[in-house]
């Protein structure tokens, strides 16, 4: 009993040490300075835009346009999954409903929607995230490059400030981003 006990302790350390991770340094160095620069932010649903104001289901792959940023060196799509562009607050995000069984730990499974940035190049890529809701542990971001987890955040609540999750360094490639009961305000891309 003891065994099992600590062996279940020790799992939820070492996972709690890997979820909690809401900032990675990737150490790689850009060819060229200026060669990626991109942010998405939108004040209202971007023109063109598949995602509409009413909850849909996508299961093929399409480019999300930037809104009211500029795009240089990198390009953001949603993958597949449930969205819709919503503005509350005065916060225009692409927005993702909740299932209360959801979990950092079973999110490739339980997700909502998949969504992928990929950077021509090393640059910086931030995340700004919120919750669709009131916190809880289903409100949740995971980045991944292939199936290795990079970055996620938990237990996100609309009444906090916009959350900001940062790869520094990141090497050119494509990242992929899992979301569950939250709401992606803006991505940056710099390098």
């Amino acid at each position: 009993m003891l065994k099992k006990f600590g062996i279940a302790l020790a799992a939820l350390l070492i996972g709690g040490m890997v979820f909690a991770q809401e900032s990675a340094d990737l150490k790689a160095s850009a060819a060229s300075a200026g060669s990626v620069d991109a942010t998405w932010a939108w004040n209202g649903r971007p023109k063109g835009c598949k995602i509409g104001e009413d909850m849909n289901v996508f299961s093929k792959a399409f480019e999300i346009p930037s809104g009211t940023g500029s795009v240089k060196g990198a390009k953001f799509e949603m993958i597949k999954g449930e969205a819709k562009f919503k503005t509350e607050d005065g916060i225009t995000a692409i927005y993702h409903n909740n299932g209360s069984s959801a979990r950092i730990e079973n999110i490739e499974k339980k997700r909502k929607a998949e969504y992928a940035i990929t950077i021509d190049d090393a640059a910086t890529i931030e995340f700004g995230v919120t919750g669709n809701g009131s916190r809880e542990p289903s409100r949740c971001v995971v980045v991944k490059q292939g199936d290795t987890q990079l970055l996620a955040i938990d237990n996100l609540d609309q009444d906090d400030p916009i959350k900001t999750i940062t790869l520094q360094n990141a090497p050119a490639g494509t990242y992929r981003i899992l979301v569950q009961g939250s709401r992606i305000v803006t991505i940056k891309a710099k390098n």
